[in-house]
């Protein structure tokens, strides 16, 4: 399976906290996708380890944005928040689906958030940084010198 390549042109939101976070987060995917080859009788034990980890990842991710967000009065914080549950409750589902069926944790699912992380970071955060960068350019702009 190939990997998910960082890319600050087409992925940066130009905030570092936030960007590091995002590249740890195309880590811990790729990683979880590495799992995926793995063999052997330790398998699903693994897998369900490595599942558990990204979760716990994501949602700290989450929380961190959110509260980003938050300080900075973002408009749209709402529907971004929507867009991050969203994500949760299929993560969520697919946690479930794992340890219900043992079913394998298939291609298709980490396509899904190998897409649904590039989607967002381009669609949603990319908005909340181009508003957070003509905020501050109006901040500073406001402040007088003498």
């Amino acid at each position: 399976m190939s990997h998910l390549l960082w890319s600050n042109d087409d992925y940066s939101v130009h905030i570092p906290a936030i960007d590091n976070e995002h590249k740890l987060l195309v880590c811990t995917i790729n990683e979880f996708g590495d799992t995926l080859q793995l063999d052997g009788s330790l398998h699903a034990q693994i897998i369900s380890e490595k599942l558990a980890y990204l979760s716990q990842f994501i949602r700290k991710h989450f929380e961190s944005e959110e509260r980003f967000l938050l300080f900075n009065n973002y408009p749209e914080y709402t529907e971004h928040l929507t867009e991050h549950t969203l994500l949760l409750e299929r993560l969520s589902s697919f946690e479930s689906r794992f340890k219900a069926e043992n079913k394998a944790f298939n291609e298709r699912m980490l396509t899904f958030l190998i897409d649904w992380l590039i989607r967002h970071v381009i669609l949603h955060d990319r908005k909340y940084a181009t508003y957070y960068q003509n905020k501050e350019l109006i901040d500073h702009s406001n402040t007088n010198t003498y």
